[in-house]
């Protein structure tokens, strides 16, 4: 009996250690896909557009967020950030390398909350390693602050429902105070907990389990919790009021299809890959969903209270703003929906737990080598749609234009990119022609683009045309310079990001 004991005692050691052991390495592998050669890649246009926000002063922060459809904490932080490195892609880019690491720790504490230790180093396993993850945590936007401060106020929130401790719930509000001046989905977030609040509150968090939680000052430190919050965030609200009429930056976006709902499930998973081979993936989309509708209808035990709150945390923020885009306003981009990913792998972690056997790893194998091959097309494929290669077009035309010659721009926000790089004497230009500093981007029509050519055309031999497909206006301006003006040169550097030489006035 004394001889049982001790082995199980050393096993129960040996796998702890090997626990352990995993998690560092798993952290070490998440840490290198996330910081190695991190200034090899072109800065992309809406980090370009990050740097020169937060090259400005603060008030001008404020003031431009105002008019934009994202808040001014990241931009702030940014701009103490490069007074201090610098604004060189490697220096700002560790900006977001250093929330995107911290998210992992958390997720996995979070996890273990929800699914248990095992289901924990599954759920950082898939986040340390995750396409989609990886990306962001290599753009310098608000998006892995966003996904950190997401990731706390569910820990703390799910803590708080557990013990109902009052230093949880501090920790809890603090999360929440950033992530309301992070980003507006960030109130995705708090819908979520207070609906899942109001529908569990007076139960135990495990059925039979009669925890020492005392549920009416549960209810009141939540609601003084949430009456901080909003009051946190009525400056702004203020501010907004104040200046509604004054010009919007916010970007036009389409209507949403059934097709983007299926596109962002498969962007947490495989990241950005080039339409032909997310095509042929996407294909299997329904087999997957129905094998998991199968596996559902199976289970014999009730769902958690935990994976009750990681179904709401995964599904409800994504088709709650897909509804609003049909219905009211378009608003629908995968990366905006960044608060539903925490919960959407500790979904797919829970899944993995759930199989038994020799299926559970064959599954996790697979897993692990479709993702490996999804991250190296990620950052080597020059057709990944998210790639932006700026860099390389601006030293062609650096290289190539003469002071005889114009650089155009369009449409006229990738002037952030190109004037990051852009060191030479030609004149530039955007299409149509906008003052970045005095409001929103004009309209970009046949027949603006048509008068504002004609200005820019003059007294110049050679129109070089940095043309970005894919975004508004774009398509516009290319089909009236090529059937306007003899095309001398074509160059694509990276999937969307071309340029086009159209000759100008014949000296």
């Amino acid at each position: 009996m004394q001889n049982s004991k001790t082995i199980n005692s050393i096993n129960s050691k040996f796998n702890q250690r090997l626990h352990i052991l995993l998690i560092i390495l798993t952290l070490s592998v998440g840490l290198i896909l996330r910081a190695w050669n991190l200034g090899s890649e072109s800065l992309r246009l809406d980090e370009a557009q990050s740097i020169w926000q937060a090259s400005h002063s603060i008030e001008f922060i404020k003031e431009y967020m105002l008019k934009n459809v994202h808040l001014p904490l990241h931009n702030t932080l940014l701009h103490f950030w490069i007074e201090i490195f610098g604004t060189s892609e490697t220096a700002v880019r560790i900006m977001a390398v250093i929330p995107g690491m911290l998210t992992l720790p958390f997720l996995y504490l979070l996890s273990r909350e929800i699914l248990g230790r095992k289901g924990a180093l599954i759920s950082l396993i898939l986040a340390s390693v995750s396409p989609f993850w990886v990306w962001y945590s290599r753009e310098i936007r608000m998006y892995t602050l966003l996904t950190l401060v997401t990731t706390l106020s569910y820990l703390f929130f799910v803590k708080v429902m557990k013990t109902g401790k009052l230093r949880y719930l501090i920790f809890y509000s603090a999360a929440n105070l950033v992530g309301i001046y992070t980003h507006y989905f960030f109130f995705l977030v708090l819908l979520v907990q207070s609906l899942f609040f109001l529908y569990s509150w007076k139960k135990h968090w495990i059925e039979g389990h009669t925890a020492n939680v005392n549920k009416k000052k549960l209810l009141a430190g939540f609601i003084f919790s949430a009456v901080i919050t909003l009051a946190a965030f009525y400056p702004w609200v203020r501010a907004l009021y104040e200046s509604y009429g004054s010009g919007t930056l916010a970007p036009v976006l389409a209507k949403p299809t059934t097709f983007n709902l299926v596109l962002s499930f498969f962007e947490f998973v495989f990241g950005f890959l080039p339409v032909n081979l997310t095509g042929i993936l996407i294909a299997f989309w329904p087999l997957l969903t129905l094998l998991g509708f199968i596996f559902l209808t199976k289970r014999q035990n009730p769902f958690s209270r935990g994976f009750q709150l990681v179904i709401l945390g995964t599904f409800l923020p994504i088709f709650l703003v897909y509804i609003v885009s049909i219905v009211y306003k378009p608003m629908y981009l995968t990366r905006y929906l960044m608060p539903a990913t925490p919960m959407f792998f500790i979904f797919i972690s829970w899944y993995i737990v759930e199989l038994r056997g020799k299926l559970k790893l064959i599954f996790i194998i697979s897993y692990l080598i479709i993702i490996a091959l999804a991250i190296h097309v990620q950052f080597t494929s020059t057709e990944n749609p998210a790639r932006e290669n700026y860099r390389d077009a601006v030293d062609y035309v650096t290289a190539s234009a003469t002071p005889r010659d114009i650089i155009i721009v369009s449409p006229p926000y990738i002037i952030y990119p190109f004037q990051y790089y852009y060191n030479g004497n030609t004149r530039v230009s955007t299409m149509p022609i906008w003052d970045k500093k005095k409001g929103g981007i004009p309209q970009t029509t046949i027949e603006r683009v048509q008068n504002d050519t004609e200005t820019l055309r003059r007294g110049h031999q050679r129109m070089f045309l940095i043309l970005t497909t894919g975004l508004e206006g774009s398509d516009i301006v290319k089909m009236y310079f090529d059937n306007s003006f003899t095309k001398l040169d074509k160059q694509q550097f990276s999937k969307d990001v071309w340029i086009h030489v159209y000759q100008g006035e014949y000296y």
